[in-house]
């Protein structure tokens, strides 16, 4: 396992979430605001983006499989119990946001940017969890 690689995305994934949380967004109408919107909409791209590589980084460096998607990759971690199923479901709303962010900006629009900023605790559990399996392991 690529330990530097490891800490690197750890550390953009704390601030990513810290430069959300510096967004101050308390509610839909905040996103209103074109500047707020688009800053929150390009800092959960870049979040779920490494929070896609910190779990392909574990299935790969652990042999858990090949993931054909990057839902997959949050499959192969749930079967070996390294997520539970909640944050699995969590995780996997979170994909098609990133893939919407990415290939179909006209689909992110206020209300699902505002509602994945109200679970972004599933990306934190998932954070959590990847550190506990990486310290047993």
């Amino acid at each position: 396992m690529d330990r530097e690689k490891i800490i690197k995305i750890l550390s953009d994934i704390d601030k990513y979430l810290k430069d959300l949380e510096g967004r101050k967004i308390v509610s839909l109408g905040d996103l209103r605001n074109l500047e707020k919107y688009y800053a929150c909409s390009m800092i959960l791209f870049s979040l779920l983006n490494r929070v896609i590589d910190l779990g392909q980084e574990i299935v790969i460096s652990k042999k858990f499989g090949m993931p054909s998607s990057y839902k997959d990759i949050f499959r192969l971690l749930y079967e070996r119990r390294i997520v539970n199923k909640k944050n699995f479901e969590g995780l996997k709303k979170f994909v098609d946001l990133r893939n919407a962010l990415s290939h179909e900006y006209y689909r992110a629009d206020e209300k699902k940017i505002f509602d994945a900023l109200q679970e972004i605790e599933q990306v934190e559990k998932f954070v959590s969890e990847a550190k506990n399996f990486l310290k047993k392991n």
